[in-house]
């Protein structure tokens, strides 16, 4: 079979999401022609999307017994390595994909990917860095960088990096989302605000940028509208744990409303009776509601 042809095929089955289908085509093909070295990669790729991943990890090693340097089987490799958790050859055989087809950017992402998860962040910077020299115009690109620089706490090259990746992408809501983050954990309150609401014209849905308003409107001393913000976060979304908690500190520390803050508090209890924040605001709670009770004695004087 012409590899015009069963790729064509290849594409269709796959595009129809028929995962046996495709192994069955890729397995009949290397019956009569065992040697195919691109039929067998894809046959790798298939069997891993199928679940199969020992299946893959045979294959896989199959044609780097052949052919050691192909990328596309380290790079396959890598994958099953990865699900396996052996993380660390994974991240060889990554590498070593990478060496071999440095422009091949789903390499460049899956070690980016693993470094970060692995909390290497300077390494995984570095993955950014080269898929934005293949690609300067790569928003995720740019919003996984700024992830990494977040972690490392460098929070205004976190910031320009989301910035780039917004500018790219209009509609990058995580982008937005923790842009807004950095500026708040920066002190830009005003600033965050700015980029807050106009994410929210984007995405007025998201109840996570609703709550981030609110967060940010408290600190402002803004109570009144911080609490207009957080009952539209819940609008949304009724089971978040913080933003039941931010409203009720909102109601407890700045309105006085003990009986508000204690059933908010109570809300943020019934999602998750260990969130030890709520826990310990309700316990306050009911000790400010207890002391502006009359005393006994004062009870027993005046008759109360």
């Amino acid at each position: 079979m012409a590899e015009a042809d069963w790729r064509k095929r290849l594409a269709r089955l796959l595009y129809d999401g028929d995962l046996e289908g495709a192994a069955n085509l890729l397995e009949g093909g290397l019956r009569n022609s065992p040697k195919n070295i691109p039929m067998k990669i894809e046959l790798g790729k298939v069997q891993f999307m199928h679940g199969d991943i020992d299946g893959a990890r045979t294959t896989f090693e199959a044609v780097l017994m052949s052919r050691p340097d192909n990328a596309e089987a380290l790079k396959g490799k890598g994958d099953v390595l990865e699900v396996f958790g052996d993380y660390e050859d994974a991240i060889k055989a990554y590498q070593m994909a990478t060496q071999r087809r440095p422009k091949d950017t789903e390499t460049w992402k899956a070690l980016g990917v693993l470094l970060t998860k692995l909390k290497k962040y300077g390494q995984a910077d570095k993955c950014w860095n080269a898929l934005l020299r293949i690609n300067s115009k790569d928003a995720e690109a740019w919003y996984n960088k700024g992830q990494s620089l977040q972690l490392l706490k460098k929070l205004d090259d976190a910031g320009k990096c989301y910035e780039q990746a917004i500018a790219t992408q209009h509609d990058f809501k995580e982008a937005h989302t923790d842009l807004v983050v950095v500026l708040m954990e920066g002190g830009k309150l005003e600033e965050a605000l700015q980029v807050c609401d106009h994410a929210i014209e984007t995405h007025p849905k998201d109840d996570t940028l609703h709550r981030n308003r609110g967060v940010l409107l408290y600190r402002l001393k803004r109570p009144a509208e911080a609490l207009e913000a957080f009952d539209n976060a819940l609008e949304i979304n009724a089971h978040v744990v913080d933003t039941w908690n931010n409203r009720g500190t909102v109601l407890w520390k700045t309105q006085s409303d003990l009986p508000g803050a204690l059933e908010a508090f109570g809300k943020a209890l019934e999602i998750n009776p260990n969130f030890k924040a709520a826990r310990d605001a309700r316990i306050g709670v009911l000790a400010d509601i207890e002391a502006q009770k009359p005393k006994g004695f004062l009870r027993r004087i005046f008759g109360g």
